[in-house]
């Protein structure tokens, strides 16, 4: 077969490890490794069925083939570095159907920011495609011959038994032969194989179906003499049984029952960062998270498929499953851990409220299923505020529904925020309402137009304590803040203009606030390392409520129950140390013990995979809780 026949499948080994390459070497910032090499020979497969498509027709349609399937490939890369640079995560097909008229019809603008800011990385990445389209005359796009088929096909095969033979070697929990059969989880896969076969599996699983296998037994919980959360529950023989029974709960303390039939207002901030609470212009937020409760180590990371997560993982105390909509999901199964469902069985009437389009994230499908009367801009709040800004005020948000609830005998009201969200320039209706408050600053405009933005919520949360205290409740009220995500509408280096912590660390990046707050309870410095997961079953107890920890991801932060702060693509934090699992590497806060890291590693990956299976299963069902 001389060079003109065979240039066709040459392109397109080169446009594929071309882009490989060039997607390794800005997202992860290596190039010289194992997995450059690995993900290499996992993708050339691709270019023999790409260079197969491409010779199947006559002349003209195989031109028309190769030009679509070239630019689609090269698209596919550049629209998954942009999504990573926006959002520090990578899209997956669920992602890219359900949510694309939402994301790009409000944030285009944002998106549009970015593709201009690295520009030069796109260009890099379109130059083959360009000069593929100029040397197109040289290519060869007659119909491939069956001689030539069954040699192509023969190389074809052996490239792609080299690769399935490499799934043997590589070892541990999150080997390569696990996340190709066992586990999913795309950030993991991308960074070990690259994007093409991320986007196999994603697309195999999406049409299929997957369920991530309960792999490793943890041993059992050593009880001791103390009260844990737990119910006398009658686990069946299921591995997903006797995972949930093996869970180490959490035990009660002396903060058990210290709001027993007492109010909560829950609050889950847009895009609220540690950085943008200050007293000078803040002060309200300020004092809120300076005093009660104060968690010097809450991180709140983000997760691949949607902003949503965040709250999720606050609301129902699981992790988001992996290539969907955990939350829409969520919303046709049981879920009696839903925090409105929980207080209502207590005879609250549990209210809750978003000043942004009520369906956005189908949050009318999934909040009324976790108990909440819930209603947003378009099913209700548009009779009470100006829907018709943006952002929605968070201030008008709260002074048109507090008497919703304020003369409840018991509370319970719940609030996802809009006011902090991109973009932070003077389109946006919070920016221009607050920018005077911070024009002073010495900060890019960005920055100064995203503290503007928070001061929405900063008098939001003034007039809810001043309505709460002028009704006399609030003495007998916890006021939770936490945030959904980071401000990734902000740069990095935008974010460490105002950061008292490294945001390009892939840690820092979600370093943040939580705010527990009730003006009784003296300051407390909570230094172990938490995350949104453990918000609800530290609720729960501080409540007095009766609850399983076992059956909730996180745990009570005020208990000596080992908390784990878990990233979307499997590193971790404890109290001990931070894992990464993309370098495979562990970084000591001091001594720990032996297999350590194998241990935790475990606990995450079950984590997962349980709060998967919860969903697909409808696990809570199945229990008598």
């Amino acid at each position: 077969m001389n060079m003109k026949k065979k240039s066709l499948l040459y392109w397109y080994i080169f446009l594929i490890c071309f882009l490989e390459i060039i997607y390794r070497l800005f997202v992860w910032k290596e190039l010289f490794c194992t997995q450059t090499i690995i993900t290499l020979i996992f993708s050339i497969p691709f270019a023999f069925i790409c260079y197969f498509l491409s010779k199947f027709g006559n002349k003209v349609f195989n031109i028309i083939i190769s030009i679509n399937l070239s630019i689609t490939l090269t698209f596919l890369f550049m629209a998954q570095f942009i999504y990573y640079a926006f959002y520090k995560t990578i899209f997956s097909l669920f992602s890219l159907f359900k949510g694309t008229g939402q994301v790009f019809g409000e944030f285009f603008e944002a998106i549009l920011d970015y593709i201009i800011r690295y520009w030069y990385v796109l260009l890099i990445m379109l130059i083959p495609f360009i000069m593929f389209i100029i040397f197109i005359r040289f290519f060869d796009f007659n119909r491939l011959k069956k001689k030539e088929f069954f040699k192509s096909f023969l190389s074809f095969m052996v490239i792609y038994f080299i690769s399935f033979l490499i799934l043997f070697f590589d070892k541990g929990i999150y080997s390569i032969k696990n996340l190709y059969f066992n586990v999913h989880s795309p950030m993991l896969t991308i960074s070990k194989v690259g994007v093409l076969t991320m986007e196999k599996l994603d697309v195999k699983r999406y049409i299929l179906g997957f369920e991530d296998k309960l792999l490793y037994k943890i041993n059992d919980f050593d009880y001791e003499e103390k009260d844990y959360n737990i119910l006398d529950i009658d686990f069946g023989s299921s591995k997903i049984d006797k995972a949930f029974k093996e869970s180490d709960p959490s035990e009660k303390n002396e903060y058990t029952g210290m709001f027993k039939n007492k109010n909560l207002v829950f609050i889950t901030a847009e895009s609220l960062d540690a950085s943008a609470i200050r007293e000078d212009i803040t002060p309200t937020l300020y004092k809120l998270l300076n005093n009660s409760f104060v968690f010097n180590n809450f991180y709140q990371p983000l997760f691949p498929v949607s902003t949503s997560d965040g709250e999720y993982m606050s609301l129902n105390s699981l992790l988001p499953k992996e290539g969907t909509w955990s939350f829409y999901d969520s919303s046709d199964i049981y879920m009696p851990y839903g925090l409105g469902n929980v207080f209502n069985k207590l005879g609250y009437k549990a209210f809750g409220y978003h000043n942004h389009s009520y369906d956005y994230y189908e949050r009318q499908l999934s909040h009324s299923n976790i108990g909440f009367n819930y209603i947003g801009c378009g099913n209700g709040l548009e009779k009470k505020i100006n829907c018709n800004l943006w952002a929605e005020s968070d201030l008008e948000m709260i002074e048109s529904t507090i008497n919703d609830y304020i003369n409840e005998e018991k509370i319970i009201a719940y609030y996802m925020t809009v006011s902090g969200h991109l973009m932070y320039n003077q389109k946006n209706d919070m920016v221009k309402k607050n920018y005077y408050k911070v024009e002073h600053l010495n900060y890019s405009e960005d920055v100064k137009g995203y503290l503007a933005a928070t001061i929405e919520l900063d008098k939001a949360i003034e007039v809810l304590i001043k309505r709460l205290e002028e009704n006399g409740k609030l003495d007998d009220t916890l006021i939770v803040i936490v945030p959904d995500h980071y401000p990734y509408g902000l740069s990095i280096d935008e974010l460490n203009e105002i950061s008292d912590y490294d945001r390009s660390d892939k840690f820092e990046l979600y370093h943040t606030s939580l705010i527990m707050y009730n003006p009784n309870i003296p300051k407390t410095i909570i230094d172990d390392y938490v995350s949104g997961i453990d918000i609800l079953p530290t609720v729960y107890n501080l409540f007095g409520i009766d609850f399983d920890s076992r059956l909730l991801m996180g745990r009570d932060i005020l208990s000596d129950s080992e908390k784990i702060v878990i990233l979307s693509d499997r590193s971790w934090i404890t109290n001990k140390g931070k894992y990464d699992s993309i370098k495979d590497k562990f970084y000591p806060f001091e001594e720990s013990p032996k297999n350590y890291v194998e241990e935790i590693n475990k606990k995450v990956y079950q984590k997962f995979a349980l709060s998967s299976l919860i969903i697909q299963k409808d696990y809570y069902r199945s229990l008598d809780i």
